[in-house]
């Protein structure tokens, strides 16, 4: 299975809610990925994240490990945890994971496969 395209991204955190896209490109069995998204976390507000990343396919899941992130908070620039995203192939059009980071924030997402009608 191919995932190399654009996902829509969709995660429910401990504290809130992503949604955005991701690029992915994939080479043989290594994985490469830009996540873009907007967290809100509940009642609080919302941050704009860019996070590219790295990893190996194996088993039909890939563990994505971030390798640059920037993120904004009312148009400043903030300190922000890397994520890795664990991902399962469930099939070409979807993919299921969680997140975590180094505190142990932990989500679930759901990717879905843009088609071309969506862009």
């Amino acid at each position: 299975m191919n995932i190399t395209g654009n996902w829509i991204y969709k995660e429910d955190f401990e504290f809130g809610k992503s949604e955005g896209k991701v690029e992915i490109t994939q080479t043989g069995n290594e994985v490469i990925g830009t996540f873009t998204f907007t967290e809100k976390v509940e009642n609080n507000y919302e941050i704009e994240v860019v996070e590219k990343t790295k990893g190996t396919i194996s088993d039909a899941k890939v563990l994505l490990e971030s390798t640059e992130v920037t993120a904004l908070q009312d148009d400043k620039e903030i300190d922000y945890l890397p994520n890795c995203f664990e991902v399962h192939l469930v099939s070409e059009d979807k993919l299921v994971g969680s997140t975590y980071d180094s505190e142990d924030v932990c989500g679930v997402f759901v990717l879905e496969r843009k088609r071309s009608t969506e862009y």
